[in-house]
């Protein structure tokens, strides 16, 4: 990541304070060399805001109420403005490159709330994050003054906060870098849903104890190594129920169920309708295939 160093500020419908869109306040890229280059929560006046900053090269020091941390390449912080920190340039450090964004926390409290409560003050990104991938876009965008009204700049923040969520949800890593053993449970899934038949077997074929996989599947795929498989067969569901004539209870049985009871809860569940429902109705739901998240 490599940008003009600069600032820009974004006031788009600020006048009328809360709007329905999501405010977008500043964003930059920056590299600082003094000693003198620091920010306290505490007394500042331009909030309430939301700061995700991210460094490039070089660090930083951040205060949290007294515990200091290193903000080193690779990872970010966020704060919550004004609050109990100080961000700033120590002494040791030669330089700390960064970029940011900064913007209103209107509308998205509880999505702040919930990367803050997962995510520690600092957090490390991988190269190929596609969070990383979006706040560059962004600041990109802002910097090439692509940003120009406030719908674009809401769109924007959306976009980030979205990423962000999915980040904190642990689903911030492509599936090309998912260890050996999660890969493998997933192709496993993927190729032989209805051959599954616990947690445990998943875990044996990965050569791991139940809980420590459990973990380190969900840590790399947002999501427990059940609720993968659930997504797995309700989208071979759609199909067997578009495509072919079996009932609903020989679906089932071919997706692994013991009965059909079960598999409707399930089913209904994810897709909003009955089995049964959703073939009586497929012109009406249009859909050939569904994508669950």
């Amino acid at each position: 990541m490599k940008l003009p160093r600069q600032t820009v500020g974004f006031r788009f419908g600020e006048a009328s304070s809360r709007t329905d869109l999501f405010q977008l306040f500043a964003l930059g890229y920056d590299q600082v060399v003094s000693a003198g280059y620091s920010w306290d929560g505490k007394t500042r006046i331009d909030g309430p805001l939301c700061l995700f900053q991210y460094t490039v090269s070089g660090s930083g020091q951040l205060d949290m109420g007294g515990s200091v941390r290193t903000v080193g390449p690779g990872q970010a912080f966020l704060v919550d403005i004004p609050g109990s920190h100080r961000y700033y340039l120590p002494e040791s450090s030669p330089s700390w490159e960064f970029c940011f964004i900064l913007f209103r926390p209107w509308g998205l409290e509880k999505h702040w709330e919930q990367v803050y409560r997962r995510l520690s003050a600092v957090c490390t990104l991988p190269p190929d994050s596609p969070l990383l991938q979006v706040l560059e876009d962004i600041v990109r965008a802002g910097l090439n003054n692509q940003i120009r009204d406030g719908y674009t700049a809401s769109a924007y923040v959306y976009r980030f906060m979205m990423e962000l969520l999915r980040f904190a949800s642990g689903n911030g890593t492509r599936q090309e870098t998912w260890p050996e053993s999660v890969a493998l449970a997933a192709r496993e899934m993927e190729q032989n849903a209805s051959g599954i038949t616990s947690v445990d077997q998943l875990a044996g074929m990965a050569g791991l104890s139940k809980y420590h996989f459990i973990r380190l599947f969900k840590r790399h795929t947002g999501v427990t190594p059940l609720e993968f498989l659930t997504k797995v067969r309700m989208r071979q569901a759609v199909t067997l129920l578009r495509e072919t004539g079996l009932t609903v209870d020989e679906v089932a049985k071919e997706l692994g169920y013991a009965g059909s009871s079960y598999f409707i809860k399930v089913f209904q569940k994810w897709v909003g309708f009955t089995p049964g429902e959703f073939r009586q109705h497929r012109n009406v739901a249009g859909m050939e295939r569904i994508t669950f998240d």
